[in-house]
């Protein structure tokens, strides 16, 4: 029999989104999995983090087709070289950062931190970093490539970036000193499935032009003493307060991603999704095995029979498999860019995760208007100090069809479901 299964769990894991999709092509024996991970960003810096040791999520497989970084926070980093180490990764992809931008990052480290020598070499170089990790495929983020508008049967399968501009790829490499693998964000098509993302933060020519400004005026450079390295520790500091007095309150850099089957025709096919909430100690994978095929539908039947029959008759809400991951993107700066990339998707999508824990800050109302479609859709959300309750009031009053799910340390949010062949049940 032909058939796609598929899995979403959503969990909250020291502030940040973890996320980990999991599809299986039970015609080809084939499994993707992919994993987005994106924590709280505070754009009013101060006190220094000190990330811990990361032990990993339980959830995570062996293999990991696509690595996306949401956004680039020290916690972030230090899980992302936990993963690189410990599990073999084919694709990575994660927003370009300028030197500057890294810098900063770097001081809020402390010296004592467990890990603050790895973080500060991955921060440094990141690039060559990844590439002693030994990860097939590295795409840095920057820009948006033209917005998918074709039917889902025009889209090829493979990876689809297009590289920058000419002028952008020589900012970069004066910058870097090398060149750098930066494309701008477009789509990747693999297993039936769609992953589509976006790219929004500070333009490279306004940080490249900040640094060259600065470093043009003989005042901002400090006279040399005998001690170098309390040279370098002044300059960087009087760099990094001039960084903030001008950008101090400006958006993250973060990368959006949609995922979805690429195809479920609800005449062509018979298909499901459902959610449910597991406690953090109930075992679950985070992903569909090819020996346990029929785990999805069995936990289906257990957990939402009910649900199953009364959504057989719903047309509509059985081509809603999709999830719209907004990272750390501020509505309030880049809806109109993110409502125009993502329009043509917003039919497919039955759940959105909130942008920055749900900051007030980065909150827009018009986002739940975009997807303003008939049927159910979920709001997922990362409980933290920062989470608004205007924003939730917003959601939940809005329509009936709008479910609110904040995830803590204590809950697991899982999305499950199949797609099969009509003619393969006859």
């Amino acid at each position: 029999m032909r058939g796609r299964y598929f899995r979403y769990i959503f969990q909250n894991e020291e502030g940040s989104l973890f996320h980990i999709g999991s599809i299986y092509n039970k015609e080809k024996q084939n499994v993707t999995n992919c994993i987005y991970l994106v924590g709280n960003y505070n754009r009013y810096a101060g006190a220094r983090q000190d990330p811990k040791a990361y032990n990993g999520c339980s959830v995570i497989p062996e293999v990991i087709d696509i690595l996306v970084l949401g956004g680039c926070t020290v916690g972030d980093i230090s899980k992302l070289i936990y993963i690189t180490k410990k599990h073999r990764v084919k694709t990575i992809i994660l927003p370009y950062l300028t030197p500057i931008q890294r810098l900063v990052l770097m001081e809020d480290i402390s010296e004592k931190s467990i890990l603050a020598k790895e973080i500060n070499h991955f921060l440094k170089e990141p690039y060559l970093f990844l590439k002693k990790a030994d990860i097939g495929q590295i795409y840095f983020l920057y820009g948006n490539d033209e917005p998918v508008i074709r039917n889902p049967e025009e889209l090829e399968p493979g990876i689809h970036f297009a590289p920058v501009s000419l002028e952008e790829r020589k900012i970069i490499q004066m910058m870097e000193g090398r060149p750098i693998p930066v494309m701008q964000a477009g789509y990747i098509v693999e297993n039936g499935w769609l992953f589509y993302f976006g790219m929004y933060g500070m333009g490279i020519h306004v940080l490249s032009d900040f640094t060259r400004d600065y470093f043009s005026h003989l005042e901002n450079i400090c006279e040399a003493s005998e001690n170098i390295d309390e040279d370098y520790t002044e300059q960087t500091r009087r760099l990094i307060q001039e960084y903030y007095r001008k950008f101090g309150n400006c958006p993250a850099t973060t990368v959006v991603m949609f995922e979805g089957a690429l195809h479920a025709s609800p005449e062509e096919n018979e298909s499901f999704m459902t959610q449910k909430e597991i406690g953090g100690l109930e075992a679950c994978r985070g992903w569909v095995s090819r020996k346990d095929t029929g785990c999805t539908i069995r936990c289906m039947y257990g957990r939402a029979y009910d649900v199953m029959q009364n959504c057989k008759s719903s047309v509509v809400q059985e081509g809603k498999f999709g999830i719209l991951m907004l990272g750390n993107a501020n509505l309030n700066r880049y809806y109109p860019e993110i409502a125009e990339r993502f329009y043509p998707i917003r039919t497919w999508t039955r759940g959105v995760c909130v942008p920055n824990c749900g900051s007030g800050e980065d909150w827009n109302y018009e986002i739940i208007n975009l997807f303003a479609v008939e049927g159910r859709l979920y709001w997922i959300c990362n409980k933290y100090d920062t989470t608004s309750v205007g924003m939730i009031g917003d959601i939940v009053l809005t329509s009936s069809q709008n479910r609110f799910l904040m995830l803590d340390k204590s809950c697991i949010c899982c999305f499950s479901g199949y797609i099969i062949p009509k003619e393969d049940l006859e």
